[in-house]
C-alpha cells in the first residue's frame, strides 16, 4: 500500500487541511458536552445570564463545527477524488507501456476490473482515513479525559467492555480478509465472461449457446453475491452488536449513578444529588463520542481488507516490468538501411505464466522436489530472412504454424528468444520502441476501428493528413468506392470497433491507415481475408505500383494473395521448410506444392502461374468485387 500511495504527495496541502479541518471540528464536539452540563446546572440554579452565556457558546461551537465540517468534506473529496484520477491515469500509462507478454498474464479483463473497481476502494479508504485519521484519535483521547473528569468510577466499569469490543472486531477482520480476495477475482471472472459473450455475440447466437453462456455467467455471479452476502453479513451485524453495547452500557451507568443517589443525604448533599443530572447527562455524552470513535476504528477495520487486496492488485501493475526494456543508449539507424528487415537465426517461445505459490514439503527421503524443466516448445525455430524496401515478402503456412508470431517479433511486441531481429539495419533491442514504430505500420489480424469518423480513423496514421491525403490513401486500399458512395464521405461517423462496417471495409480502412503513415515497412497480419479475390488482386496490385520504396510483409492463407510475392516463406510448426519465389517453391517444397493444389489447381504448378491465372475464374464469377463478405 505505501506504494499504491506515493502518489498522495501532489495533495499534500489539500491533505493537510483535510486534517486541520476534521481536527477543529473534532474540538468543537469535544467542547459541547461541557458547555451542556453548564447550562443544565445554570437552568437548576435560575441563572438566567448564566444560560444565556452558554447558549451563545454553544451556538459558536456549533457554527464553527458546520463550517469546519463543510470545508473537511471539501478538502477530502478533492483529495480522494484528485488522488483517483492520478492513480487511473498511472495505471493508464503504465499498461500502455507493458510488452505484449505483461499484457497477456494479467489480462484485460483483470486491468480493466484494477483500474476502476480496485481504484474506487483505494478512494473510498482514503476518503474515509482522510475524515478521521486525526480526529477519532483526539475524539477517543479528549472523550477519556472528560470522562474521566465527570466520574472516574464509572468510566472504569464502562471501559472493561472495550476489549470485548475490540477482540470482535479483529475476529470479524480474519474472517473478512480471505474473502474479500475471492471477490475482487471472481469481479475479475464477471468482467471476462461479459466481455466474451458480449464480444462473440453472433457466434454464441449462431451455434445457439446463449443458455449455456447465461448458465456460465449466473454460476459466477452467483458465487460472487454469495461470498459478498458473507462479508456484508459479517459487517452488519457488527454495528447492532456494538450499538448494543454502547446502550447496554449507559444502562449500567445510570443505575450506577442512580444507587450512588440513593446513597446521598437529600439534606446535607442536596447541591452533590442537583450536579448528578448535568453531570450524567455529559458523561453519557462523552461515553457516546468514546464508543462513536470506536465504532468509527473498526468500521475502518473493516474497509481496510479490500482496499489491502485492491492495493496489492495495484501494486502488482506498478511494479510490473515490462518484458521488452527501453535501450539505454539507443542506436539511430543509418539512412540507407531504412526499411530493411532481417531475421538471423531467430527462436522463440512464449514465457511462462509463473505458478502459483504453494507450500513446499520435503519428499520422504528429506530430499526437496525436483525443478520442474523449462519450457522447450518453440514457436519459432533457427528462421533467417531478408526483406528489403520495394519488396514484398510472404509469409505463408498451416494455422498455428507461427506466422503472426513471426510478424510480432518485428515491431517487438515481443522478443525473440535466440538469435536477432534487425529492422532499419539495427537489432530491434538497440532502438528505442518509437524510433522503431515510426519506420513501420501495421494492418492487424482483427482490423480494428476507433469510434469517431472514417476521417479520425485514417488520420490515427497521420494526425496532420489533408482531406485530399486521405482520398489518396482510400484509393489505393481500394476503398475509395465505398466511401464516396456514403452522404457524408470521410466524416461519415465509425462506431466503437467499427461495428457498423463489414470485414472486408474494415480491413480496408485498416490498410489506409498503415499507408497513409509513409512508413518503410508495412505489415499485413493476414489483412486481406475478407476481401473477394477481385478486390485482393487490385489491393495488391495497387500496392506494388504506389508504395514501390516500401517493405511489405505479408501474411497471408490464400495463394492467391502471394503469387507474385517477391519472396515467399513456408512455416510448418514454427520452421521454415521453404523459401523463394512461386516457380520455385512448386519444385522444392512439397508443404507449398500440397496448399498450392488444395487452392488453386494441379496446372498451377507446372508454370509457377501468375496472379491473374490464379485469380481470374473466382474474380469474373463474383463481379463486383467491392461486395466484400
Amino acid at each position: 500500500m505505501k506504494k499504491v500511495l506515493s502518489l498522495l504527495k501532489p495533495f499534500k496541502w489539500t491533505l493537510l487541511a483535510s486534517i486541520f479541518f476534521a481536527t477543529v471540528n473534532t474540538a468543537m464536539q469535544l467542547l459541547l458536552p461541557y458547555y451542556t452540563r453548564d447550562m443544565m446546572s445554570s437552568i437548576l440554579g435560575y441563572d438566567m445570564k448564566a444560560i444565556v452565556r452558554c447558549a451563545l457558546i454553544m451556538l459558536g461551537f456549533t457554527l464553527a463545527g458546520i463550517v469546519t465540517s463543510i470545508a473537511n468534506t471539501y478538502f477530502s473529496t478533492k483529495t480522494s477524488v484528485g488522488y483517483s484520477i492520478e492513480l487511473r491515469n498511472y495505471i493508464f500509462n503504465k499498461v500502455s507501456h507493458l510488452s505484449q507478454s505483461n499484457i497477456d498474464k494479467i489480462g484485460v479483463s483483470s486491468l480493466v476490473t484494477r483500474t476502476t473497481n480496485d481504484v474506487r476502494q483505494i478512494h473510498d479508504i482514503v476518503l474515509s482515513t482522510l475524515k478521521s485519521i486525526l480526529p477519532i484519535p483526539i475524539m477517543l483521547v479528549g472523550g477519556l479525559v472528560m470522562a474521566y473528569r465527570m466520574n472516574p468510577g464509572v468510566l472504569k466499569t464502562a471501559l472493561s467492555f472495550i476489549p470485548v469490543m475490540a477482540g470482535l472486531a479483529v475476529v470479524l477482520i480474519a474472517i473478512i480478509i480471505p474473502l474479500y480476495s475471492k471477490i475482487q477475482k471472481l469481479v475479475d471472472k464477471v468482467n471476462q465472461i461479459m466481455r466474451e459473450k458480449i464480444s462473440g455475440i453472433r457466434v454464441v447466437r449462431a451455434f445457439n449457446r446463449t443458455e449455456y453462456e447465461d448458465e456460465r455467467f449466473d454460476d459466477t455471479n452467483k458465487k460472487l453475491t454469495g461470498i459478498a452476502l458473507v462479508a456484508a453479513r459479517s459487517l452488519a451485524g457488527l454495528i447492532p452488536i456494538l450499538t448494543l453495547f454502547m446502550y447496554g452500557l449507559i444502562c449500567v451507568i445510570m443505575l450506577k449513578t442512580i444507587n450512588a443517589v440513593n446513597l446521598l443525604d437529600p439534606v446535607t448533599q442536596s447541591e452533590e444529588i442537583m450536579n448528578t443530572i448535568p453531570n450524567l447527562s455529559a458523561f453519557i455524552a462523552y461515553f457516546s463520542l468514546i464508543i462513536t470513535s470506536v465504532m468509527s476504528v473498526v468500521s475502518i477495520l473493516m474497509s481496510i481488507p479490500r482496499a489491502s487486496v485492491s492495493g496489492k492488485r495495484i501494486k502488482a501493475i506498478m511494479e510490473a516490468v515490462p518484458d521488452v526494456i527501453e535501450p539505454e543508449s539507443p542506436v539511430t539507424p543509418a539512412e540507407e538501411d531504412l526499411g530493411k528487415v532481417e531475421f538471423r537465426n531467430v527462436s522463440f517461445k512464449y514465457k511462462p505464466k509463473p505458478p502459483a505459490k504453494k507450500k513446499r514439503f520435503m519428499s520422504p527421503k528429506g530430499a526437496s522436489p525436483a525443478p520442474k524443466k523449462e519450457n522447450s516448445n518453440f514457436m519459432l525455430e533457427n528462421v533467417s530472412f531478408v526483406s528489403r524496401p520495394g519488396e514484398m515478402t510472404a509469409i505463408i503456412g498451416i494455422t498455428g504454424s507461427g506466422k503472426s508470431t513471426m510478424l510480432n517479433l518485428i515491431p517487438r511486441l515481443y522478443d525473440c528468444t535466440e538469435g536477432e531481429v534487425t529492422v532499419n539495419g539495427v537489432n530491434v533491442k538497440d532502438q528505442s520502441s518509437e524510433a522503431l514504430n515510426s519506420t513501420i505500420a501495421v494492418v492487424p489480424q482483427q482490423a480494428f476501428l476507433f469510434s469517431g469518423t472514417i476521417a479520425d480513423n485514417v488520420r490515427y496514421g497521420k494526425p496532420d493528413a489533408s482531406d485530399s491525403e486521405i482520398w489518396r490513401a482510400l484509393e489505393i486500399a481500394q476503398a475509395k468506392s465505398f466511401v464516396a458512395a456514403m452522404p457524408e464521405g470521410i466524416e461519415s461517423p465509425v462506431s466503437q470497433a467499427g461495428k457498423n462496417f463489414s470485414g472486408g471495409q474494415k480491413q480496408r480502412l485498416a490498410i489506409a491507415r498503415a499507408v497513409i503513415k509513409g512508413a518503410k515497412i508495412i505489415l499485413f497480419d493476414d489483412s486481406f481475408s475478407a476481401l473477394d479475390l477481385a478486390t485482393d488482386a487490385r489491393l495488391r496490385a495497387s500496392l506494388r505500383e504506389n508504395l514501390t520504396d516500401t517493405n511489405l510483409i505479408i501474411v497471408a492463407q490464400r495463394v492467391g494473395t502471394v503469387l507474385n510475392a517477391d519472396r515467399i516463406i513456408v512455416l510448418d510448426n514454427g520452421k521454415v521448410v521453404g523459401q523463394g519465389t512461386h516457380a520455385e517453391l512448386v519444385k522444392t517444397c512439397e508443404l507449398y506444392r500440397e496448399i498450392v493444389v488444395t487452392q488453386i489447381s494441379e496446372e498451377a504448378l507446372g508454370e509457377g502461374a501468375n496472379e491473374e491465372k490464379a485469380t481470374e475464374t473466382d474474380a469474373s464469377e463474383q463481379k463486383g468485387g467491392d461486395d466484400d463478405e
